[in-house]
């Protein structure tokens, strides 16, 4: 019997892991960039203009993966 490529499907997983798949799986709701400012400035402890540049710069309420790492070395390199 020769392998083949295979994709697993939601009807297997939900045979295999006894799961029920019915509707949306998660539902978003609209994030404002105040609220995601707000959220970098107290979880991240970054400069509110910092964090403004940085949206503005991905043009919404999102920032760079590298800009993270950014700001996460740089924590690093404060507390040592």
């Amino acid at each position: 019997m020769p392998i083949e490529e295979v994709t697993i499907t939601l009807d297997d997983v939900t045979s295999l892991l006894h799961l029920l798949i019915v509707g949306a799986f998660h539902s978003f709701e609209q994030f404002y960039v105040d609220d995601a400012i707000n959220m970098l400035v107290e979880l991240l402890e970054v400069n509110a203009t910092e964090a403004r540049a940085e949206t503005i710069q991905c043009h919404d309420s999102y920032v760079r993966l590298s800009w993270l790492r950014d700001v996460y070395q740089m924590k690093i390199e404060v507390c040592h």
